[in-house]
Order: structure tokens, then sequence, then C-alpha cells
């Protein structure tokens, strides 16, 4: 699990924060799969909202908790943890009641590489969200930001050094010099969710959650993912198990809630989605054009 060494902090104040403390962000994918995790778990928590839309993770305030410059981040009692799947599974093994992950060694090793899958996907998700959320001018951040977060920060993350935030400045500076997501980065996308996707629903065909145990945090965390290609317009349908599954838990309430936005960005959203579609730029258009 990713805590933070005391040097890796800069901004001290937290240090004496005492509870559960949550800094995220109201649409961000991981944000959302860990409040709807703690929900799950009954853990209370107070929140701190970073509007990564105004660029406030890259302030040195910011950057001297999380050094990778990324939402969530959650304090306990002083202590800094960071990366969405490693903070749900610190919350279940120490405030929460354990259930959200396998106690049998060989299932919690099947579920470890899972989680990692969905993890690992994240660029993904950003390139497919960046391209069908907003219109680009939205989502693409100045380069006078990115030269702050660049030079923000410590150089690492858990006493150890740290190269995420490299590979994060190489994603900001490709979208400003490219001008947005292109067709390559989608069609590589969709490549990688057409074979996760086949892969969610071989499960599904064999039990009702991604675990053969039952309900678990792998489902929280691929529920967000699913969720979010989706209303990128991401053909869903071809996959029936993976669609009941995901309808199912959007019919939670706790689920719903929490990837729920304002009027205001939803009918930017959707008029963006509409004009792409009328451009024969959507999604499946582009999956079209090439043979996907």
């Amino acid at each position: 699990m990713v805590k933070l060494a005391r040097e890796d902090i800069r901004t001290e104040e937290v240090l004496d924060w005492k509870g559960v403390h949550l800094i995220h962000f109201m649409g961000s994918s991981c944000s959302q799969k860990t409040r709807i995790s703690l929900t799950e778990m009954g853990v209370d928590w107070e929140g701190h909202h970073c509007d990564i839309g105004a660029n406030e993770n890259f302030t040195p305030w910011f950057m001297g908790i999380n050094p990778r410059g990324l939402v969530p981040i959650l304090v306990h009692d002083g202590d800094v943890h960071i990366e969405s799947n490693d903070i749900i599974e610190y919350v279940d093994s120490t405030l929460g009641d354990g259930t959200l992950f396998p106690s049998d060694p060989a299932e919690r090793a099947e579920m470890d590489a899972l989680m990692k899958y969905e993890d690992d996907l994240h660029l993904c998700v950003r390139a497919l969200t960046f391209r069908y959320f907003m219109p680009v001018e939205k989502m693409r951040k100045p380069d006078a930001a990115v030269d702050v977060y660049e030079a923000e920060g410590a150089d690492t993350v858990g006493g150890q050094t740290d190269g995420r935030k490299a590979i994060e400045v190489k994603f900001w500076r490709d979208m400003n010099a490219n001008g947005g997501i292109t067709d390559a980065q989608i069609i590589e996308a969709v490549d990688e969710f057409m074979t996760a996707f086949g892969k969610l629903e071989e499960r599904l065909e064999k039990h009702e959650w991604l675990m053969a145990s039952g309900f678990t945090a792998a489902d929280i965390a691929w529920w967000i993912t699913v969720y979010r290609i989706a209303k990128m317009g991401f053909p869903l349908d071809r996959f029936p198990k993976l669609q009941a599954w995901h309808d199912k838990l959007l019919a939670r309430e706790h689920f719903a809630k929490e990837v729920a936005l304002p009027p205001p960005v939803v009918e930017i959203s959707t008029a963006h989605q509409a004009a792409c579609a009328a451009a024969g730029q959507s999604m499946t258009d582009v999956m079209a054009a090439h043979g996907r």
C-alpha cells in the first residue's frame, strides 16, 4: 500500500489532522470508487474538495501532500495514503469490517491481480474521458500549469524515487502538442477495454459478482470504470452479462449518488457528445472507421 513517508510531505498541516479525511474531486473516477467504498464500509469521513478542473491539484499546497498531484488522498490521524485501490484496502483492513477483500489467500491473490488490471487502465480511461466528456479546451491543462506541476512536490513517494509524475507530465504535454486526444489513442484504449470487458464477461458467466466468493472491492473499482466508459459512448451492449451487472449496481442508491453530476455539467457533456456524433466522430464512429 502507498503510504507517504514523512520526507514526502511538505504541507505539514495535514500531519495534525485527526480522524479520516478525504481530499477528492467530484468527477474523478478514482475519487468516486473511494467514496462508494467508504459508504459500503460505513466509515465516517470529512471531505476536502479539490477542483482539478481549476488545477488546484497542481498547487504547492496539494503537491506538498501528494507529489503525484492526483486525487484522492486519504489522511488518517496525520498519516497520508494515496492511490485509490490502496486507500480502499487500507480503510477496509483498518477501519472497516474486512469484507471487501477475500480472506482466502488464493482468492485474494486473484483479486489483487484483477484490481491491478483495472488500475493499469487509468490512462485509457482518461483518454476516452478527455475526448468525449467535454470539449478539449475544457479538458486540457495550460502549459504554465503543467510547468508548475512538473516543478512542484517531492521526488519521492513512500521514501523511494518515484516516476509516476513523469508519466502524467508526458500525458499533458502530448495532449497539448496534439491538440487533444487522437484517434490512435481512442483505438488503443478501446482495444484494451474490449479485451478487459471480455474477461469480465467470462467471470460474470460463472457467478454473480467478479469474485466467486461474492461482492468485493473489485466490483466497486471495475464498476466505476465500466460506468465511465459506457457514458463516453462505448457499446456496452456487446457484453450482456457485464451490462446487467452494471445496471444492478447502478440501481444502488449510493452508487448512483457518487457518479451523479450537476445539471450544467450534464448539459455541456451531452451537447459535446451530440456534436461529436454530428461530426461523425463519436466513439462508435471512430471504432467503425477502424474496424472495431
